[in-house]
């Protein structure tokens, strides 16, 4: 006899991860693979991590107790010292919580700021994963276009007015992936930054501003954090999973010393603490100075990727089959397929043993959107992180057969 439960709104309101849902199809031998955002294991510091396991020994007695919800305090130290830079001061201690991975640092964030109906900013498209938490939420979406400087923040006025003439409030959050955006590798314009950073702060509407791929360069210069131009009100998020490894599920965020002290009683209720073993082993790696020798290497070997997919794309595919812009850092190729549906691209992709996601993933359904709502159905993410370059290049000759 089956049991059955009478399960929540909230529950009764996910939806699943299209992207974890389309991993289902994928797994299977031969199939070359870019779909999943996978940093590639070959370039893991595993050596070098492995050292720090002497860590342990000195500190055992504190790695294996519970933590501080806010995380552990040498790390948090290591930390504030590596944001100096990039935030334009060191944070205080009171300034940063560490967390179980960046997808925990947005579900605190939701707990403390969002209630059922609010609306968030989000540009289209967007991380599926933050959508994931802040759909779970409850929320709604506003969406504003994007295009190879990444948020058309010049629409941003009128999307905000559009919110409050629909809802009768401003929205709750802004969300944005500032450097080398996932899907769409994107990097937001100078301009742009000092521009989003008036509006909100005029309109009095924090931001999330989501940095994984920062330290990810591979052309350009550097460009200053929303955090370092405002005056408060934005909550900088970065993670090891990107320049370590993902394994390791560490993130931190930076803001206001009162949304995170509410963002760590939030945290209390969901783990107590992020693992003191993992946090343990991060602030010895990067007490050593490995993190620093690390960052070239990894930097290099993507870039070298980034080339191998551009050339393998260019020699593949038909000219004027597909549009796309080479990115300057982070992990994506954001194609442009037109008049094509990538999902049904998609399927005859995985028959010819390819696999990418469909730009689909990337936006909120309709019946989620407040305002205007962007369509990406033409839109193709491609991962060159994960696969060999030898993978690249046949995975490209694959994608063109199943578009012939």
């Amino acid at each position: 006899m089956s049991f059955t439960y009478s399960f929540s709104r909230s529950a009764t309101a996910m939806r699943p991860s299209p992207i974890r849902e389309l991993f289902k199809l994928i797994q299977r031998p031969g199939m070359i693979s870019f779909a999943g955002g996978l940093p590639d294991p070959a370039i893991f510091p595993v050596e070098e991590f492995a050292q720090c396991a002497e860590a342990l020994r000195a500190h055992g007695q504190v790695a294996l107790q519970y933590g501080a919800t806010e995380g552990y305090r040498p790390l948090v130290e290591e930390l504030a010292g590596r944001m100096e830079a990039p935030l334009g001061r060191a944070p205080r201690p009171e300034e940063i919580v560490i967390a179980s991975g960046s997808q925990q640092i947005m579900d605190m964030l939701s707990r403390v700021l969002v209630d059922p109906g609010d609306v968030i900013v989000v540009e289209a498209p967007t991380y599926p994963g933050a959508l994931h938490t802040f759909r779970n939420a409850g929320a709604r979406f506003a969406l504003v276009p994007c295009d190879a400087d990444g948020m058309q923040v010049d629409a941003l006025e009128e999307v905000l007015a559009s919110c409050h003439r629909v809802t009768g409030k401003a929205p709750k959050l802004i969300y944005t992936i500032i450097n080398f955006s996932n899907p769409s590798g994107a990097c937001l314009a100078a301009e742009r930054r000092r521009r989003l950073a008036e509006i909100a702060a005029r309109h009095s509407i924090p931001v999330l501003e989501d940095d994984p791929y920062g330290e990810l360069r591979y052309g350009g210069t550097a460009l200053p954090t929303l955090f370092a131009m405002a005056e408060g009100g934005v909550l900088f998020a970065s993670s090891f999973s990107k320049i370590l490894a993902p394994g390791t599920r560490v993130a931190w965020a930076v803001g206001d010393a009162e949304l995170i002290r509410t963002m760590v009683v939030a945290k209390q209720g969901m783990d107590l603490c992020t693992s003191m073993v993992t946090q343990v082993l991060i602030a010895e790696y990067c007490r050593r100075g490995f993190l620093d020798a690390h960052l070239p290497k990894i930097r290099a070997h993507y870039a070298a990727k980034a080339r191998a997919m551009s050339a393998a794309l260019r020699e593949a595919l038909p000219a004027g089959i597909a549009r796309w812009t080479d990115p300057e850092g982070g992990f994506f190729f954001w194609l442009e397929l037109p008049g094509r549906d990538t999902r049904e691209v998609f399927a005859r992709a995985v028959e010819e043993g390819v696999a990418f996601l469909p730009g689909a993933a990337f936006y909120p359904e309709p019946d989620e959107t407040v305002g205007p709502f962007v369509d990406g159905a033409s839109m193709a993410r491609l991962c060159f992180t994960f696969a060999s370059g030898e993978d690249i290049a046949e995975g490209s000759r694959r994608l063109a057969r199943a578009l012939a």
